[in-house]
């Protein structure tokens, strides 16, 4: 249910990226939604969508891809979009992106500066094994964190498709 949830709120150009449990979420959204000049008609739906405690509907909007978006129309021209996300806002490729950085290592007894990758979820090097992975350039120690990008962006693209 997404009232135990977090999620992830912003408005272009008047609220960045936010990530709270729900309910302060949404309440930080409707309050910077209440002073957009929008019409009278908008401001009532996102008031009845965002305030009203009945997080319902916004539950069904979201189910699915996980996020929603509402363009508002600003008096005098332009727009603003709403979006709602459910958790951090991330993607599984986002994730595993952030997850992995490419660190320099102290020269070797050969002469050698080598290069390794920091897994920041488990505060250790990556290992193959019992083995810590090393390269021999930062290029190829990043080529690594893409391949598991683009692993976890094919995988995520099959599970949303129902094929894994």
């Amino acid at each position: 249910m997404l009232s135990t949830d977090s999620l992830t709120v912003a408005v272009d150009g008047h609220l960045d990226r936010t990530t709270l449990p729900a309910l302060e979420a949404l309440d930080v959204l409707w309050q910077t939604v209440r002073r957009l000049p929008i019409s009278a008609y908008e401001l009532k739906a996102m008031e009845w969508m965002l305030a009203s405690g009945d997080m319902g509907d916004l539950d069904r909007m979201m189910d699915g891809n996980g996020v929603v978006d509402w363009p508002l129309g600003l008096e005098g021209g332009g727009q603003a979009i709403v979006r709602v996300w459910h958790g951090d806002g991330l993607t599984h490729a986002q994730r595993v992106a952030a997850r992995y950085h490419v660190v320099q290592l102290e020269v070797d007894t050969l002469g050698r500066r080598m290069w390794a990758i920091h897994d920041v979820a488990s505060g250790a090097e990556v290992r193959a094994g019992q083995r810590p992975l090393r390269f021999s350039t930062q290029e190829s120690a990043g080529e690594w964190i893409r391949r598991r990008v683009n692993l976890a962006g094919y995988r995520s693209t099959r599970h949303l498709a129902g094929t894994e």
